[in-house]
């Protein structure tokens, strides 16, 4: 369990750095980060439909119809790459999820907080509804001006990131005060 624990640790703190700096380049550079996210999504949609054109070729028999989807798959990703101004909508609407998530993932941390007997263990679970509400927020608003948005889903990355990291620091020390409690009070037996 306490493998576990750490994994999660190291996972969420990766994705806490991951999304302050991903925040920080929205924030400085938000038209071309924007572009350069609908590049890098209309080439996996692109290799997508190429995979499944060639996995039906090779693994299922010649499947007309599978052929089919991965290359309606790898042109809906040239269009995307060529054009990702089209998709940019959407990308608000994929970060604000990913803000929700965050957020779910730390009221379980903050849950861990409240079973170590955390000092202050109640401000995880502001942080954690923070996070849930600037996604929501981010969701509501990407059909607004792009820029302004990207500017904004940028400061709540960094602040998720932030966040993120102090959450798991502070589990990490209230998980790491019961294990020498316990290990004080064996040795006094």
């Amino acid at each position: 369990m306490r493998e576990k624990i750490k994994d999660l640790r190291l996972n969420i703190t990766l994705s806490g750095i991951l999304g302050i700096i991903i925040g920080i380049l929205l924030v400085v550079y938000p038209e071309k980060s924007l572009s350069a996210i609908g590049n890098v999504i209309g080439a996996v949609v692109i290799f997508l439909g190429i995979a499944i054109i060639i996995g039906q070729i090779y693994e299922q028999g010649f499947n007309a119809m599978g052929i089919a989807v991965g290359g309606v798959l790898a042109i809906v990703g040239i269009w995307i790459f060529r054009s990702p101004e089209a998709i940019l909508s959407i990308i608000p609407i994929a970060i604000g999820v990913i803000l929700v998530v965050h957020g779910l993932q730390d009221l379980g941390l903050a849950i861990e907080a409240v079973k170590y007997h955390a000092p202050r263990a109640w401000l995880p679970f502001v942080f954690a509804v923070i996070n849930i509400i600037l996604g929501a927020v981010c969701v509501i608003a990407s059909f607004k001006i792009i820029p302004i948005a990207t500017q904004i889903i940028g400061v709540m990355l960094i602040y998720d990131g932030i966040t993120d990291i102090g959450l798991v620091h502070k589990v990490r020390k209230a998980s790491t005060l019961v294990v020498d409690a316990t290990v004080i009070s064996e040795e006094d037996i």
